[in-house]
């Protein structure tokens, strides 16, 4: 089933998208580039497949390396503030439980 193009702009672009893919296909370079750049789109041709030159997943970017940073140095008050958080939290936790255990003792009597 064909796709109806809507004007003839469209229906240009869509016999140029052929043609270049057509090309990269049979491994034109200039092809491929055209592609890059206007789709975004990466072709390899069947020799590139064949030598295993591509790699296994591309991907857009590199993950940082977690490895080569150094490790973070706290201050003196940067840990003192960590501290008064923590407490804070516990106690806003410990609260909570305690406000959740009397209305489950209302509920079952």
């Amino acid at each position: 089933m064909e796709r109806r193009v809507a004007s003839h702009t469209e229906e240009e672009e869509l016999n140029q998208r052929r043609r270049l893919l057509n090309l990269a296909r049979k491994g034109d370079p200039k092809a491929i580039n055209r592609l890059f750049e206007l789709y975004q789109v990466r072709v390899y041709s069947g020799e590139l497949l064949s030598k295993g030159k591509i790699p296994k997943w591309p991907s857009a970017h590199k993950p940082l390396e977690k490895a080569h940073r150094k490790p973070h140095k706290t201050g003196a008050r940067q840990r003192a503030s960590l501290a008064r958080v923590r407490r804070r939290d516990r106690s806003l936790r410990q609260a909570s439980r305690a406000a959740a255990r009397k209305t489950r003792r209302r509920t079952n009597r």
